[in-house]
């Protein structure tokens, strides 16, 4: 039960900075999506027949930053494959923690190369890795992407109400979290971009990873601790 309650908070979480960040980039970071390839891809097309290519640029930056993000997740996944799935969600987490300090120091323009750029890159590889590395032991979901979630949401909430299964409704429960999460991330963004509060810096991201990164480790000491009472 405790193992199924830690595991229920990283989703949460993670959903929470994934509409965080993606907002972040959409109002702060060039008007683009960095995690919703969907989007990503609409404006390049939008932007090839107006012949925005600033704008192109962008999307293609993005969208290899985010196949960077996959690669870098499957690789990471192969390597630990044998290993315990916390130790990978550690180092995992870890990687975020540092590749999302980097947005902070990206912002000058120049001339000959738009160094700003590389926040927007170290933000879509961010989105790979939440995409592809984050797969929940209870039921799977993605903490960048709601269209599954909500599908899912759905499925589970009508199997639960036709067949009256009580473990259906459970997970429609926490697919709505997830998605409920996702919105509070946009909105506090949102919020905060209105007041001009914690515009520019993200830094309190990687606290949160921090938490999480605590909550696993405080858990697998316990959990040690315990089989050796036994």
């Amino acid at each position: 039960m405790k193992n199924k309650k830690i595991a229920i908070l990283t989703p949460l979480i993670l959903s929470f900075i994934g509409g965080f960040l993606d907002i972040y980039s959409l109002m702060y970071r060039g008007g683009h999506f960095t995690f919703l390839q969907t989007g990503n891809l609409i404006y390049l097309a939008r932007d090839l027949i107006n012949n925005d290519y600033d704008s192109v640029l962008i999307c293609l930056f993005i969208f290899l930053s985010f196949s960077v993000g996959l690669i870098i997740a499957n690789i990471i996944s192969y390597i630990f494959k044998i290993k315990k799935k916390e130790y990978l969600i550690n180092l995992i987490l870890l990687m975020i923690v540092f590749i999302s300090i980097i947005p902070n120091y990206f912002f000058i323009k120049t001339t000959t190369f738009d160094i700003s750029y590389i926040g927007v890159f170290s933000l879509g590889i961010i989105g790979g890795i939440l995409l592809e590395s984050f797969r929940f032991s209870y039921l799977a979901y993605t903490a960048t992407m709601m269209t599954n979630n909500y599908k899912m949401f759905m499925h589970s909430l009508i199997n639960g109400i036709l067949l009256k299964e009580k473990e259906e409704k459970n997970k429609a429960l926490i697919y709505f979290l997830i998605i409920l999460a996702f919105i509070i991330g946009v909105l506090f963004y949102t919020l905060c971009y209105k007041y001009d509060i914690i515009i520019k810096y993200i830094v309190f991201i990687p606290q949160l990873l921090i938490f999480i990164l605590i909550c696993f480790e405080i858990y697998k000491i316990k959990e040690s601790s315990d089989l050796d009472e036994k």
